[in-house]
């Protein structure tokens, strides 16, 4: 293989292409008025079947996520009246699973950006590559 400058190299890209899409994402949540933190902890809340007590919504926030993180953004989200405390377990509420799903959309829509004027098949060939060069690279 040749030498390749950065613009060529497919790790440089991804990165390139990941902090588009993060800065896509932050400025949806920016005009939502909430936080990566918030979003993740409504996520949990908005895909729940019933209510959660505090330990099952904690268990289910990403690794690492912590108690203090936690707790600040249910303080934004209950404060937003987008979560709400029902008898002792937490609820997103439906202005809570209303800003979900436009977030959701927002996350669609751009990833509909970037993927404009991409064929459909030129985006399977590029995922595919992708995906088997992490498979190269995993043990």
């Amino acid at each position: 293989m040749g030498v390749m400058d950065d613009v060529d190299r497919l790790d440089a890209l991804a990165r390139w292409l990941d902090r588009a899409l993060t800065r896509g994402f932050t400025s949806a949540l920016a005009d939502g008025s909430t936080t990566r933190d918030e979003f993740a902890l409504l996520e949990v809340l908005g895909r729940a079947d019933a209510p959660l007590s505090w330990d099952t919504v904690e268990a289910r926030l990403p690794a690492g996520f912590g108690e203090t993180r936690a707790t600040e953004a249910w303080n934004g989200l209950d404060a937003g009246g987008w979560a709400a405390e029902v008898e002792g377990e937490f609820v997103a509420t439906d202005d809570g699973l209303r800003a979900l799903d436009g977030l959701h959309a927002e996350i669609d829509a751009l990833h509909d950006r970037a993927r404009a004027g991409v064929s459909d098949e030129d985006y399977a060939r590029a995922v595919a590559v992708l995906r088997a060069m992490i498979g190269n690279l995993e043990d």
